[in-house]
């Protein structure tokens, strides 16, 4: 596999730096706290893929291997309940057998927590999917539906959250649209959203945003998830709407499930049922949908920790498609994947 960089010159210099001190400190505590301190990490994930069926021409029969994500990270806290993160992300382009990629900044945020609320300032996670992907726990296999669909994981702004009672709590953010980093939204947004611990096993989350863009482009969201945990097994269901004003409304909706068999093993299935028609369609990195019709990704993995740092997981994916506007049945993208996960988090 050749690897191309074509980030800024600036960004692959701190990837390097950042990887060549990686696995020298891996935890640089300081001396006079406990609680205060300085930890570098990083991950690593990518496939040896097969696409055996492929609606696209460059899809079908592709083969080839695929360093998708790589990141580098710096987290900080102090005693004096400072925290923070620096992230940067080497992004591949996402195309079959085209491997260049970009370096960026992913994270980098600056927070204060409490008791009882955590307030952050910076590039950081959205509300969207946070929970879910927490719930989730497998983004190096794919990410969460939303996500996989395009909304941006990120956002430059400030967030709040903090618990209302025991079992109740909330998530507040002011996205200001800015374009920094690897993604962002396109205008000031606003997130909001609540969470129900109901009992040791299950959760409940729901999830609204309206994100003001420039022109006829103002974009509304709810979402509702739903979590399950109970020794071995975990699982999630979700449902998304997305009102956009100047394109197709988005809707979808998934299930999840992972049981994990040993210290070592963990079997996982997932499916998205993607009700409209993807408008971002071939542009997805790595797993493209025809935007003509409705979709349906299925999803299954077996997930093996060869150490406390590698995790290899053979896994099928399968994207069948209804019939389109013009009666049409677009092929049956078919993928055969060995995903490889380096993790020193």
């Amino acid at each position: 596999m050749f690897v191309k960089p074509t980030g800024s010159r600036y960004g692959r210099f701190w990837f390097c730096f950042l990887l060549a001190i990686c696995p020298l400190s891996f935890v640089v505590q300081a001396e006079n706290s406990e609680h205060s301190g300085v930890s570098v990490g990083g991950l690593l994930f990518g496939d040896l893929y097969h696409v055996t069926s492929h609606h696209l021409p460059e899809g079908d029969g592709a083969l080839g291997a695929v360093l998708r994500r790589g990141y580098l990270t710096l987290d900080g806290e102090s005693a004096s309940n400072w925290f923070g993160r620096l992230r940067l992300e080497a992004n591949q382009s996402g195309e079959f057998e085209t491997y260049d990629f970009e370096v960026d900044f992913k994270d980098a945020y600056l927070g204060y927590k409490t008791d009882r609320y955590e307030v952050i300032a910076g590039l950081q996670p959205t509300l969207t999917f946070d929970v879910i992907e927490r719930e989730w726990g497998k983004r190096y296999l794919m990410r969460t539906p939303v996500d996989l669909q395009g909304v941006p994981s990120r956002d430059t702004g400030f967030s709040l959250r903090g618990q209302i009672t025991d079992s109740l709590s909330y998530r507040a953010m002011v996205g200001v649209g800015q374009d920094f980093g690897a993604e962002s939204g396109d205008g000031t947004a606003r997130m909001l959203a609540l969470n129900w611990r109901v009992n040791d096993q299950w959760a409940i989350d729901a999830y609204y945003d309206n994100e003001r863009r420039p022109g006829e482009a103002d974009v509304e969201s709810r979402q509702i998830f739903a979590s399950y945990r109970n020794g071995a097994f975990n699982a999630g269901a979700q449902y998304s709407y997305r009102d956009r004003e100047a394109e197709a409304t988005g809707e979808l909706a998934s299930v999840f499930g992972v049981w994990q068999r040993s210290s070592r093993s963990s079997l996982i299935g997932r499916i998205d049922r993607i009700i409209e028609p993807s408008i971002r369609g071939d542009n997805i990195a790595y797993i493209p949908f025809d935007p003509s019709a409705p979709a349906t990704l299925y999803l299954g993995a077996y997930e093996y920790r060869l150490s406390d740092h590698l995790v290899v997981t053979p896994n099928t994916i399968v994207v069948s498609y209804d019939r389109n506007d013009e009666g049409l049945r677009p092929e049956t993208d078919v993928y055969f994947r060995l995903t490889f996960f380096f993790d020193w988090e």
